[in-house]
């Protein structure tokens, strides 16, 4: 189901080896077939019309908030649709303008940064306090985690990264919500980079907030989902008009409840579906098998002699073989001779799709590494004929930069 057979732009570009889906994973054929089959023969608005291919475009929006909020194990109506993680990460900062600080980790991406440091909280004036990760183990430094919490006023909030899209590795976020709740901190998780590896339970891991994106798990760009365990009436809405409203005057209106509240105008319903369709391919291929075919991948780029290479890697080491639940789809490194962006000039001209730079986390790219870095991340539908390209375009590479 996850082959590259079934991802149009990689059959149709078969020389090409793509690791890049830490950036954007490739559509499955089946999500297009659902949006096309929308497009041809039940284009309409959802919630607006009561002829017969209207209510079947409000059948499948509705299976698709179901299929999206079965990912995470919570209910259909705790499930609102955004344009993706950045747009559900701005929200929730705007429902926190007040929160007495906010504790992020050193790992987090730009869109867990910047809306913080526009309400005027910095690490300078306290309002906004930063978890530090530890150097061996790319993880959380919980010891430091657990002082911070506790030196925070109640009522703050801990928003963290659930997988670094630096360096691949995994956070205890678990651990880290359980410790915000003894401190009675409210807790958001970007799920972004972990929603297509592994199976996330917050029936069991309860948090307040819950936020990832269509297009890291082999649905469309321009749709994502945010997860609340408040309920959604109770919440200002960031966006107005359209048919997110029961009735309007000139003198007052009333707003939809539930979800519908914060989903004003017509909605990407295309992308929806899609989103949906995505969701319900994890689901029956399994996190298991996924698991197992990215690990796959990763040893064999181990065969294909990555490790051979000069290069300095910023994603820790760990051997495919053991453990695999836990082994990456991330991996980072600086080359020993050259620059990052020398390599991904030169890259350019090969069948080799790669990530360089500070991946829109800044802070964290400048604690491992002053020249930035280049990322491999990997997916299923990856073939050890692309690890052998990968591996001998990067050779080819490195040695014109030495």
């Amino acid at each position: 189901m996850f082959d590259k057979q079934y991802f149009p732009t990689l059959s149709n570009n078969p020389e090409v080896a793509y690791f890049d889906s830490a950036a954007t994973s490739q559509t499955h054929q089946y999500v297009l077939d659902a949006m096309h089959k929308y497009y041809i023969s039940h284009r309409s608005s959802p919630a607006r019309g009561e002829y017969p291919f209207a209510e079947q475009t409000d059948i499948a929006s509705a299976q698709a908030r179901y299929a999206v909020s079965q990912l995470i194990n919570v209910e259909a109506d705790q499930v609102v649709f955004t344009s993706g993680t950045t747009q559900g990460l701005n929200w929730i900062a705007e429902w926190h303008r007040n929160a007495p600080t906010v504790i992020i980790t050193e790992a987090e991406h730009h869109a867990n940064i910047v809306p913080w440091l526009q309400q005027g909280r910095t690490k300078q004036n306290g309002r906004l306090r930063v978890i530090p990760m530890d150097p061996y183990t790319g993880e959380v430094d919980l010891v430091e985690a657990e002082d911070i919490m506790a030196e925070c006023e109640p009522r703050s909030l801990v928003s963290i990264i659930g997988t670094s899209n630096v360096t691949g590795i995994r956070q205890p976020w678990e651990q880290l919500a359980k410790m915000a709740h003894y401190h009675n901190h409210s807790v958001c998780v970007d799920f972004c980079q972990t929603v297509a590896h592994e199976q996330i339970d917050l029936s069991e891991n309860q948090i307040e907030w819950a936020v990832f994106s269509a297009h890291k798990m082999y649905g469309p760009t321009g749709i994502g989902a945010l997860y609340s365990a408040f309920d959604f009436t109770e919440l200002k809405a960031m966006l107005y008009g359209g048919g997110a409203v029961e009735h309007v005057t000139f003198n007052d209106v009333a707003f939809m409840k539930g979800v519908h509240k914060h989903e004003p105008g017509t909605p990407n319903t295309a992308g929806i579906i899609g989103f949906g369709v995505a969701a319900d391919l994890i689901q029956y291929e399994g996190y298991e098998k996924i698991k197992y075919q990215e690990n796959s991948v990763c040893q064999q780029l181990y065969d294909s002699g990555i490790l051979d290479l000069p290069l300095d890697w910023i994603t820790p080491y760990r051997e495919p073989a053991q453990h695999w639940n836990h082994v990456p789809a991330i991996y980072s490194f600086v080359p020993q001779q050259g620059h990052p962006s020398d390599v991904a000039a030169l890259l350019a001209h090969t069948n080799t799709a790669v990530r360089t730079g500070k991946l829109c986390a800044h802070p964290y790219v400048d604690s491992l590494s002053n020249r930035g870095v280049v990322r491999i991340s990997i997916a299923p539908y990856n073939t050890q004929e692309d690890c052998d390209t990968l591996v001998s375009d990067l050779s080819r590479v490195l040695s014109m930069l030495e």
